[in-house]
């Protein structure tokens, strides 16, 4: 019997601002500082099935992370979905985490995992 492996999951919007520094002619706009409605995914492996991490804590604790370490809105600069679902994922590595996805406005995104 194969063992059962489980994870929550975190998911939340994040307001914030980027740029793509060395934007393609086809997408040159992507240059300047733009807004998006970033959607952040966070699988947090666990042990026990009782609240061994509590989502509305963890969100929150990665919510000020992100906030202390880039502002409100969020100012990436010129920081990617990679580069973001990254810093996430190096943050939270130690207490479990173990993908992380960013995505700009439900169109698409990254997704990074150990």
């Amino acid at each position: 019997m194969e063992t059962i492996r489980k994870r929550v999951v975190l998911d939340f919007d994040l307001e914030g601002y980027h740029k793509w520094e060395n934007a393609i002619p086809e997408v040159l706009f992507l240059k300047n500082e733009h807004r998006h409605m970033f959607q952040i995914r966070v699988e947090i492996e666990v042990q026990d099935s009782d609240r061994e991490v509590e989502i509305f804590i963890e969100t929150g604790r990665l919510q000020d992370y992100l906030m202390e370490s880039y502002g409100a809105p969020c100012q990436f600069r010129g920081m990617s979905c990679e580069h973001i679902a990254e810093d996430i994922l190096q943050w939270g590595i130690e207490d479990g985490y173990k993908k992380v996805g960013v995505y700009e406005d439900g169109k698409g995104g990254a997704v990074v995992f150990v």
